[in-house]
């Protein structure tokens, strides 16, 4: 799609800057998520409560949502409680869902890393940002042309599907679509080469991961959602996004957390739990789902939380410090 009103081109392109300098801290992704408020879902009005353990308020839920990064994991370590949390689910007969916004690989590959952590989380419990960007590119790019990239993802396995890294500079002549489902190899080359691609009529940009960053131990890494607003920023593009917090993620997490559970559940008995505030609260917010924000782990781990959210009027039904 492309820009209409052109607000891109009043803010101040700070991700570049950013980039040169090699840091991108928990602020900075903050002030990124800001900029892209205009294309996330409006701000739903909640009356938060808190509570010191997640444990403590799932009296208020039939289903689990849980993000990957941040709730379950910080990089390559499961977080503590996360596995008295799954028993104490199952021990309720609470539906849990995984909604991740990873999606450089299937679904089945999360689930083989969370039972590698020795975690009761199987396939069918993992929906990412990558199973609905392809039901997004079935639905409304059917008959483009794609190409795929990074190196450091698997494909997704599409009849137009080409990848960057196999066909040079070729794909990029022949394409239609960009999909970016993941950076980790994502380099200034490429990303000079898809701004080069967005200048010319009629392309488009499907982000499978908006996520502006993810959180590490030791840091943050760049997700798509950073390049996807540098590009934003440098072209006239507005992209077509698939994962948290816009509603094509949330509505397939329903379903699925509905289908392992047998029967409908009501939306509000849903409780969507996540680390971010633009991601994972305002998206679950805006598809009709409580929401609990957890404040120990990932993206919001230094901040004064509560005057955070003050500040972004943004608030979850619940704000909980742990699992």
């Amino acid at each position: 799609g492309r820009c209409m009103g052109g607000w891109v081109a009043t803010r101040v392109a700070l991700a570049a800057e950013w980039r040169r300098e090699g840091i991108l801290d928990a602020d900075r992704t903050l002030k990124a998520y800001e900029m892209l408020r205009p294309v996330l879902p409006q701000n739903i009005a909640k009356k938060r409560q808190d509570a010191d353990r997640l444990s403590d308020v799932l009296d208020a839920c039939d289903a689990l949502i849980l993000d990957g990064f941040g709730v379950i994991n910080v990089g390559t370590e499961k977080i503590d409680g996360i596995d008295a949390l799954l028993a104490e689910a199952v021990r309720r007969d609470i539906t849990v869902v995984v909604l991740t916004n990873g999606a450089s690989h299937p679904s089945v590959n999360s689930a083989a890393k969370y039972q590698r952590w020795g975690l009761d989380l199987s396939p069918h419990q993992i929906v990412s940002s990558r199973d609905a960007c392809i039901a997004q590119i079935k639905e409304q790019a059917a008959g483009l042309r794609l190409i795929t990239a990074c190196s450091s993802t698997t494909p997704l396995g599409l009849a137009s599907e080409m990848r960057v890294g196999e066909a040079g500079d070729t794909a990029w002549a022949a394409a239609d679509a960009l999909v970016l489902l993941g950076t980790t190899s994502w380099t200034e080359s490429d990303q000079a080469k898809l701004e080069q691609f967005l200048h010319l009529p009629d392309k488009h940009l499907f982000i499978a991961n908006p996520d502006i960053s993810a959180p590490h131990h030791d840091g943050f890494s760049l997700e798509p959602g950073f390049w996807a607003l540098q590009a934003m920023q440098h072209t006239p593009i507005i992209p077509h996004w698939a994962g948290k917090p816009h509603a094509p993620a949330f509505e397939l997490a329903v379903a699925r957390a509905e289908a392992l559970a047998g029967r409908p559940i009501p939306r509000h008995r849903m409780l969507m739990v996540g680390d971010s505030p633009h991601t994972d609260i305002l998206g679950g917010n805006a598809a009709g789902l409580s929401t609990a924000l957890i404040s120990s782990y990932g993206l919001l781990r230094d901040h004064n939380v509560p005057a955070l959210l003050e500040e972004l009027d943004i608030q979850p039904d619940f704000l909980v410090r742990t699992l």
